[in-house]
């Protein structure tokens, strides 16, 4: 996304303070941002903050003559305008063309993508007018996002308030994102699994489930139909994943299973507890001084291995987490697991941390290896090696 150049528009609603962040964001995602406050935005978030964050100059209303050349020298830079928030009153002067101001200005001059995230009361965004100009832009090829919904800054509670900056952020990536896996469905294990002992304990791992969250958004933004089973974790996924939650390894093979048939690709991101405990206790164990506590486990299901053998044209990928050692035993996993691609990532790299390495084993060429770069770097690029592989892009 490096070389995206994106306007973003901020009009007078009080999510305007929020905007230093979503240019982080914006920036964070290799994007260039330069702003368009109106008036009643400069009331509401500092035009030094917003060129403090974004590195660019802040643009707004003066007199004619200086803003009159600006919106088309923006227009001609941007490859994007991003209006957020965008009010009732902003949306409702884009919709009839009025162009009273640098942003609405610039809207009806900008010929590439315009995107639209509102943000108003309830009232004002079930209101038949502000309706009507929804639908006259979407009829125009503007894209509107949807709105999010509870307690808004008046103290209603209904929809209306600006939906998660990253899911801004993500829409935005998603229309420049080559689209791979076009009309594919993706299933995607992720996270943790957790083995009751008692009513309050669990035997878990480490696994933060952020690399299959990288690798859900990267393949939601090639284009794929996503599906998450997902272990215990509070990751963020994005707005259109289906999401399954499931706790044990158990019921992360009940779900996978229920999915995988219709699935055209599937990883295995997840980091599924070897054992179980044989006897779960309906109370809570006491502790007892001097006590010791013995716990005989059961070795849980290979999920990889049982979708491996009942695979008829999905393309499997496994992960080898490995605390050192060379690739005699992912390879081998590979070959007894039926997958068509193993990625290889040490314990003491990836876990817990939003940077990872990797080793990517295929089944028909040498090995690659992966530079320690950002989870959502890396799952682009395993995305792209996946794409390569079914024959989906080229190299």
């Amino acid at each position: 996304m490096a070389d995206l150049r994106i306007v973003l528009g901020i009009s007078g609603g009080i999510a305007a303070y929020k905007t230093p962040s979503l240019v982080r964001l914006f920036q964070k995602g290799g994007f260039e941002v330069k702003v368009v406050l109106t008036t009643a935005a400069r009331s509401l978030v500092s035009d030094l903050t917003l060129h403090t964050v974004s590195g660019n100059p802040v643009y707004f209303d003066g007199p004619l003559g200086d803003w009159d050349m600006e919106h088309i020298a923006l227009a001609q830079w941007a490859d994007f305008l991003l209006i957020c928030p965008a009010t009732a009153n902003t949306i409702a002067k884009i919709a009839h063309g009025i162009a009273d101001n640098l942003l609405t200005s610039l809207a009806l001059s900008f010929e590439k993508r315009i995107v639209i995230a509102p943000a108003m009361n309830t009232a004002m965004w079930e209101n038949s007018a502000t309706k009507e100009n929804i639908k006259t832009l979407i009829t125009r090829g503007t894209h509107v996002l949807p709105v999010g919904e509870g307690e808004l800054a008046c103290g209603d509670i209904g929809s209306g308030r600006l939906i998660e900056l990253e899911t801004i952020v993500d829409f935005i990536a998603s229309l420049k994102t080559p689209k791979y896996f076009a009309h594919k469905k993706v299933l995607i294990s992720l996270g943790p699994t957790c083995e009751p002992i008692d009513p309050v304990r669990v035997i878990t791992n480490r696994s933060s489930g952020k690399m299959g969250a990288a690798l859900a958004r990267a393949a939601w933004l090639a284009g794929a139909q996503v599906t998450v089973v997902s272990g215990p974790t509070s990751v963020a996924l994005p707005f259109a994943v289906k999401v399954v939650r499931v706790k044990t390894a158990l019921e992360m093979l009940a779900a996978m299973e229920g999915e995988f048939a219709q699935t055209d690709i599937c990883i295995l991101a997840a980091a599924v507890g070897d054992f179980r405990p044989a006897n779960v206790h309906v109370e809570k164990i006491n502790r007892h001084e001097n006590a010791v506590l013995n716990l005989e486990l059961l070795a849980n299901p290979d999920i990889a291995a049982m979708l491996g053998a009942q695979k008829r044209g999905t393309f499997l990928v496994g992960f080898s987490l490995e605390t050192g050692g060379d690739d005699a035993r992912p390879l081998e996993k590979m070959k007894k697991k039926n997958c068509d691609m193993m990625i290889v990532n040490l314990a003491d790299v990836a876990l817990e941390s939003d940077k990872s390495a990797a080793r990517i084993l295929y089944a028909d060429r040498p090995p690659e290896n992966a530079k320690l770069q950002d989870k959502s770097l890396l799952a682009e690029l395993i995305i792209k090696r996946i794409a390569l592989s079914m024959g989906l892009t080229h190299d």
